[in-house]
């Protein structure tokens, strides 16, 4: 059997050689990863639940002695002082840094293209957003570069990087995992979660991080249902609801047809088809960025004032906009929220989780995104489950029929029913190994200055990348 130290260095060869093409981190922590390969190998006894997993983290997540720059570059030596307790969790779980990742500046943008540190790029195609704010993070693990990223999702920052990588994004029960050490964009919604190839392996970093932080302030103390324990376990019996409005509306053909087609292995597996309504979703993004943009407003307020001009300027046009909403408007959406979550609590009495689609788009060009709009569009079905608060995960179901691309599909669940999401998506990806049927295109030749893209092959230019 291979030592640790062998599988990291094999590891950060493989980054080293080809992350120049895809830019998934910011920061590579090979002398710290190489002494904790060391120092796994040389003890004895039991192994730990993650022994010698290779982890990337987002790099607003603090790791001890490794600089944290939330993206922007006049953070770039920023040390911490501690690390955030998910890196320690996962450090106490055996497993091993590689790398701080690449992200949208202070995690506010769903395509990933920073100024200070360079745009990441779609791991299947150069041309195409590698989604966000946690673009490093699932590029790092479509690419082979680390085996689970941690990433931050406020309102779809892990899932829709997932979805356009072909790889597996859990946000998990609001307050379930820690925040502590992670720079925030809200409060009141943001969840580190796990990304990785399969469901399985999301399962055990869930297991690890799966922790009541005293320390924090959002951190939850609810029921804790073992999130491995479905498991292994037939969907017969389980019902799967499919909203009969809104989550299917305005979708992209080739991503309607691949998610319909999910729905119906499901129910061939054994899951009951349940039409259902979920109250208030197409409402549900506008309300929840009255609370959230001025949540970030707030995180940022001291540089916005005195220093606007170490702000992209895009995202410090997003921050402003905290600032024009008004105690009364804000007021009204946290009312909103709580009968939101009150009657989508009601359509899980009835059903155990809900499929839909994880965005509604064939995977976009970055020269067709507006980033003013992106938001919006693609994100309208993310933002209604981040509205909720319950778990949600993204997991690959297929390919675009035009595009190629990878489609996502989206299971949400009652909150603290992560059990009941691994148990339908690891079930699921046993019948149809989609993360395994197609690979992406060959980083050797991606690296050479080639990508596919609608069929032709285009020469990699300065303009992407």
């Amino acid at each position: 059997m291979d030592s640790v130290r062998d599988r990291v260095t094999g590891t950060l060869r493989r980054i080293g050689r080809y992350d120049a093409t895809v830019r998934a981190f910011i920061r590579i922590t090979d002398e710290q990863a190489l002494a904790e390969a060391d120092r796994l190998d040389s003890r004895s006894g039991p192994r730990a639940p993650l022994h010698g997993v290779t982890v990337s983290l987002k790099d607003n997540i603090d790791v001890y002695g490794i600089p944290s720059t939330a993206g922007n570059g006049f953070l770039r030596d920023r040390m911490p002082r501690t690390d955030a307790t998910v890196a320690r969790l996962l450090l106490d779980s055996g497993a091993v840094v590689v790398g701080k990742n690449n992200m949208a500046e202070f995690a506010m943008g769903l395509t990933t293209q920073n100024r200070a540190f360079g745009s990441c790029r779609n791991r299947w195609d150069l041309a195409r957003i590698p989604g966000g704010s946690s673009g490093g993070s699932a590029v790092a693990v479509a690419a082979g570069f680390s085996d689970v990223s941690l990433g931050t999702d406020t309102g779809g920052s892990v899932r829709i990087p997932a979805a356009v990588n072909g790889v597996t994004g859990l946000r998990p029960t609001i307050g379930r995992v820690s925040n502590r050490g992670v720079l925030p964009v809200g409060v009141s919604f943001d969840a580190v979660g796990p990304i990785a190839r399969d469901v399985r392996t999301i399962a055990r970093t869930m297991a690890a991080l799966d922790y009541f932080d005293e320390r924090d302030p959002t951190s939850l103390p609810g029921s804790r249902p073992d999130v491995l324990s479905g498991l292994g376990h037939e969907l017969t019996g389980l019902r799967v609801g499919v909203p009969a409005v809104y989550f299917f509306e305005g979708v992209d053909p080739g991503v309607h047809e691949v998610v319909t087609s999910a729905i119906a292995m499901l129910s061939e597996l054994g899951m009951a088809q349940v039409p259902v309504r979920i109250p208030g979703a197409a409402d549900a993004q506008q309300q929840m960025l009255k609370i959230l943009y001025p949540e970030a407003a707030a995180v940022h307020h001291e540089r916005m004032t005195a220093q606007p001009d170490t702000i992209d300027p895009d995202v410090l046009r997003r921050l402003r906009l905290g600032l024009k909403v008004t105690v009364d408007e804000r007021t009204s959406a946290l009312t909103w929220r709580e009968e939101f979550r009150r009657r989508v609590d009601e359509v899980f009495e009835t059903v155990d989780v809900v499929i839909t689609p994880t965005i509604p788009v064939d995977v976009p060009f970055i020269d067709g995104v507006d980033l003013a709009a992106s938001t919006s569009d693609i994100a309208r079905f993310t933002y209604v489950w981040s509205q909720y608060g319950g778990p949600t995960i993204s997991v690959p179901c297929g390919f675009h029929p035009v595009s190629g691309m990878p489609v996502g599909l989206q299971l949400s669940a009652a909150p603290w029913r992560e059990d009941l999401l691994f148990r339908v998506a690891a079930r699921y990806e046993d019948a149809t190994r989609w993360h395994e049927v197609r690979q992406p295109p060959d980083l050797n030749d991606m690296a050479a200055g080639e990508r596919r893209s609608d069929g032709g092959t285009l020469r990699l230019s300065s303009k992407h990348g």
